[in-house]
């Protein structure tokens, strides 16, 4: 019976793409960033020689910040087969991760708006610093990095344990937050996102390559169907055919005995 080539499914292609976009839009941001990671007026400084340049790299870093929730989550539902409760706790911080991420990215928005506002930029950093440096912005980045940690551990496990993905894949991922922590610089947070970039790439080619290479026929299989069926009930047929014959055979000198009686 001939076979027709298996596509990918839809909707693992789509995740496939999240998955890898999520890190490279992050790496893309920090490259084109003007920021250089110094002091809060040296960023303030940078920030209004090259608004146009922030806004833009802020926005397709946050386009990454938004494809990073359905990327993680994905991981989670994929490795919750066998893992369901680690997995779960994994969403749980990778929702968390994306989300906190989402309002720190609310900072770099005062961060223009402080850099555009006409001030000197030892003035606007202290500004600046006074809009973030509160409770609620503590609060924020201290669920950022707690749950950056715990939920690339946890999700790293699960993926192990899954046997879904690469080993090498998992050491890689793991390995991310430890360089973005370790490099707290723009062409840092660019290596460390790199890093993320390949671990999900190699992460989504396993996901691809794990559908079958081939598939029957639909059309051929129903045909296959129609002629098992058929042929099951021509042998039902002659054998009820067969055990009719064998029984008048049997009754047929019973039948002349009486006869002649």
């Amino acid at each position: 019976m001939p076979d027709l080539p298996v596509t990918t499914p839809p909707r693992t292609a789509l995740f496939c793409t999240v998955l890898i976009a999520a890190p490279l839009l992050e790496v893309v941001e920090a490259l084109i960033s003007p920021l250089a990671n110094g002091t809060t007026e040296q960023d303030i400084a940078s920030i209004a020689t090259s608004p146009t340049r922030f806004v833009v790299s802020v926005l397709i870093g946050t386009l990454g910040t938004f494809l990073l929730l359905p990327a993680l989550l994905g991981l989670a539902r994929r490795a919750s087969t066998r893992s369901p409760k680690l997995a779960f706790a994994a969403a749980i911080a990778g929702g968390t991760l994306a989300l906190t991420f989402s309002g720190i990215r609310l900072g770099q928005a005062a961060e223009l708006a402080a850099a555009t506002g006409g001030l000197s930029p030892s003035a606007a950093a202290h500004q600046f610093d006074q809009l973030t440096g509160n409770a609620i912005g503590a609060t924020f980045l201290t669920l950022f990095l707690v749950s950056n940690i715990v939920g690339v551990v946890l999700l790293g496990i699960a993926l192990w344990r899954s046997r879904l993905v690469p080993i090498p894949a998992i050491v890689l991922f793991l390995l991310f937050p430890v360089l973005d922590f370790a490099l707290p610089t723009h062409f840092g947070a660019a290596a460390s996102h790199l890093v993320l970039t390949i671990s999900f790439t190699w992460m989504a080619i396993a996901l691809l390559r794990s559908t079958p290479a081939r598939r029957p026929a639909k059309r051929d299989a129903a045909r296959e169907a129609k002629k098992n069926a058929e042929a099951t009930e021509r042998s039902t047929a002659q054998r009820s055919t067969t055990e009719g014959s064998t029984t008048e055979r049997s009754t047929t000198p019973s039948s002349a005995t009486g006869t002649r009686a």
